[in-house]
């Protein structure tokens, strides 16, 4: 998703503090000359790239978020209409789930690439210090005062927002879970948007990830030897591809041992990956499974590329008699401080 155009069409900010005991809403937008503009541009271009986004479609015959989406599409409502409408919503949620933070909602019209897109984005309060300046009679005293409704700065990523795709309604969504009646769960997919659910990109790596760890101290395999092959797999199939098969990856990580194969089919299934061919993005591929990085109990740190893994033109590990392992570096023409 990079070079993409993103333009902020309109803007409008609402207010949910539900220490003030009603949702201050906003009855006009921002007018172009003020500030906010680049701000909701860069939140939007951070989401489009963020792979803890999610892909879902509205579900249910009566959902409100898709009508209200509907009827600002087809200039039935504008946005001042229907983004009140949707703070209000979210507000009647936090005043029953006090474990949602209070923040600001940044709701905007978003053309990208061309296509037009309704950007929801709640901008979480953070307590932060600033001065402020006391007078006592003829002097003055510097002092520093907790400011308990600082939003998130320009440079972060944004922690809850929807963006709806105004021509087939479809959604990408980063929400957070937080306590709800008890128990961690998600509510801008459940009680706000109403939607499917779907894994983000970000977590289906840790899931065929974190399985491949707890597997591989099950059969003696040892974390590194399947991790390492976790990675290598995944770094020479997506050199062709987006996706990753689960089974031939079992296969891969647990060559010779079809019940452990059979298993982490099965776990990988079972923490709600159901695809057989896994999509993953080409910044998770760099990010998660290129490299590979270990480090020794005596304290050596090593960073290779993930094939490089059972390449003993490369690299070698050499178990010796006494239990110990030798790693073998090989072929190298430079080596250079970093």
């Amino acid at each position: 998703m990079d070079n993409i155009e993103v333009i902020i069409q309109k803007i409008i900010l609402h207010i949910l503090d539900t220490n003030v005991g009603t949702p201050v809403l906003s009855n006009k937008e921002f007018d172009p000359e003020q500030e906010g503009f680049d701000f909701a541009q860069n939140l939007v271009q951070k989401m489009l790239t963020d792979d803890n986004a999610k892909n879902v479609q509205f579900t249910g015959d009566d959902n409100k978020v898709r009508e209200l989406c509907k009827n600002l599409k087809q200039g039935e409502n504008d946005l001042i209409t229907v983004s009140q409408s949707m703070a209000a919503m979210i507000y009647e949620v936090m005043t029953h789930q006090p474990a949602i933070p209070a923040a600001d909602l940044l709701c905007c019209q978003t053309l990208i690439d061309g296509v037009p897109f309704y950007g929801l984005f709640k901008l979480n309060y953070r307590s932060n210090f600033i001065h402020h300046v006391e007078y006592q009679g003829e002097s003055n005293i510097n002092l520093l005062v907790k400011q308990r409704t600082v939003l998130p700065g320009e440079n972060q990523k944004p922690e809850e927002a929807v963006l709806v795709n105004l021509e087939d309604l479809s959604i990408r969504l980063i929400e957070k879970e937080y306590e709800i009646d008890g128990n961690k769960d998600y509510y801008l997919s459940k009680q706000f948007l109403v939607c499917s659910e779907q894994l983000s990109t970000g977590q289906k790596a840790k899931i065929i990830q974190k399985v491949a760890e707890k597997l591989g101290e099950k059969y003696n395999n040892e974390k590194f030897n399947s991790v390492a092959r976790l990675r290598k797999t995944v770094a020479e199939t997506m050199e062709v591809g987006n996706t990753v098969g689960l089974e031939s990856m079992a296969r891969e990580i647990f060559r010779d041992d079809p019940e452990a194969q059979r298993e982490y089919v099965a776990e990988v299934k079972e923490a709600g990956i159901q695809e057989e061919e896994i999509q993953l993005s080409e910044r998770i591929a760099e990010k998660k499974f290129r490299s590979h990085k270990i480090k020794t109990d005596t304290g050596i740190e090593i960073l290779f590329p993930s094939t490089y893994y059972n390449n003993k033109d490369m690299i070698e590990f050499v178990n010796q008699p006494n239990g110990t392992v030798s790693i073998i570096i090989k072929n190298v023409g430079k080596i250079s401080n970093k």
